[in-house]
């Protein structure tokens, strides 16, 4: 019983870490695909995001691509900045269109 329960809290510990570090590792790689749109912006557009541009927002599609939302002082009128990046070579797709 005791081996078992020993077995048991050791399998949770270990899954624990590894889940920890998977988040780490993820946070890791949006911070490189938010400083890759950031400075694929020229620099009037970089003067208009709003807030720290280190704390976007960053998705997954279902295409392996990375999407990057920058808000910016115009999204009231033409939405925020979205920059589509590839997750293999990190190039920059596109910049969708703004409304």
């Amino acid at each position: 019983m005791k081996k078992s329960f020993l077995y048991y809290l050791l399998f949770s510990l270990v899954f624990t870490l590894a889940a920890c570090q998977d988040k780490d590792d993820q946070e890791a790689d949006f911070s490189k695909f938010r400083e890759i749109a950031y400075n694929y912006l020229d620099d009037s557009t970089q003067e208009t995001i709003v807030g720290n541009w280190k704390k976007a927002f960053v998705r997954k599609n279902g295409n392996g691509n990375y999407e990057v939302l920058f808000n910016t002082t115009y999204d009231a009128l033409l939405g925020p900045i979205v920059v589509e990046i590839d997750g293999k070579t990190r190039d920059v797709i596109r910049i969708y269109p703004r409304d």
